[in-house]
């Protein structure tokens, strides 16, 4: 079987929902068991039943990726219940802080908020795991990243462009991933570690709704649409086969990385965007 995870155990960050939850779910399906880190503890118990109607055990866990205690309690417990931690998927994200939504520009609580969740979780997280997988001398890390911190991303043609650093503060946090990935994987290797890294292009979820309606509350024109619609119409038409990615399709491409299939795989910061970006 493609991807067999078979008696492999994983930590999915930002699990409750989304391509966390997606990601959980294609690693139960291919065998693992699969505990649930999120700031949204109300969002467990659902994705929990998901993953052990799969036949898997599952744990839902409390956790903040920003706080370094947090992180090392969560990781404490799946040792402590399951003996071994194999994978982690650095998947918590945010593009803003609280009320960035309605916000006009962006504000220095932005940039705080955006690195402490997306790029000192992910430190915190390997911090905290890697350890016990050096000790084992065996563990895949996932880092999700997106294709807007890759320079091959472009603005669309027409857009108005303001004299503001594009996409700051979650493409720089991206691009810091991709970085730290490529940063972690020589060493982590000597240890039988891979550290690979995901890049998504723009998909239907919660965070892309929530993208779209900033740029409802930012652009008047927008306003009276759909913001589900509108959403689709920009995630197809940034995708060369005109139609939707899905968080499904980067789960798909996480179990394989988790995979001894992806045994000799490191260091890389793929793309999961219908072709969006070509670097």
């Amino acid at each position: 079987m493609l991807a067999d995870l078979t008696g492999r155990t994983a930590l999915v960050t930002g699990g409750g929902q989304g391509v966390g939850k997606a990601i959980a779910l294609a690693l139960a399906s291919q065998g693992a068991d699969v505990a649930l880190g999120d700031v949204r503890k109300d969002l467990l118990p659902c994705v929990v039943a998901e993953i052990e109607a799969l036949g898997r055990k599952a744990l839902g866990i409390e956790m903040d990726v920003r706080a370094r205690a947090s992180v090392e309690s969560a990781v404490s417990r799946i040792l402590g219940d399951w003996g071994h931690l194999d994978i982690l998927v650095n998947n918590a994200g945010v593009a803003g802080g609280p009320g960035w939504i309605e916000a006009r520009g962006t504000r220095d609580e932005d940039w705080d908020f955006v690195l402490a969740v997306n790029l000192r979780g992910v430190v915190n997280c390997c911090d905290a795991v890697l350890p016990h997988m050096m000790e084992r001398r065996y563990g895949k890390i996932i880092n999700i990243s997106s294709t807007a911190g890759k320079p091959g991303e472009t603005p669309q043609r027409g857009r108005t462009l303001r004299a503001v650093p594009q996409g700051s503060p979650y493409s720089v946090s991206k691009a810091a991933v991709i970085r730290l990935t490529q940063n972690l994987a020589p060493g982590a290797a000597q240890s039988n570690i891979n550290v690979n890294c995901i890049c998504p292009s723009r998909m239907l979820t919660q965070m892309g709704l929530d993208i779209t309606k900033r740029s409802q509350v930012m652009n008047p024109a927008l306003a009276e649409k759909d913001t589900i619609e509108l959403r689709l119409e920009n995630v197809r038409e940034l995708n060369m086969f005109g139609r939707e990615l899905t968080p499904a399709d980067v789960g798909k491409m996480a179990a394989f990385l988790a995979s001894e299939d992806a045994r000799n795989i490191t260091g890389q910061s793929i793309n999961v965007d219908g072709g969006r970006c070509l670097t």
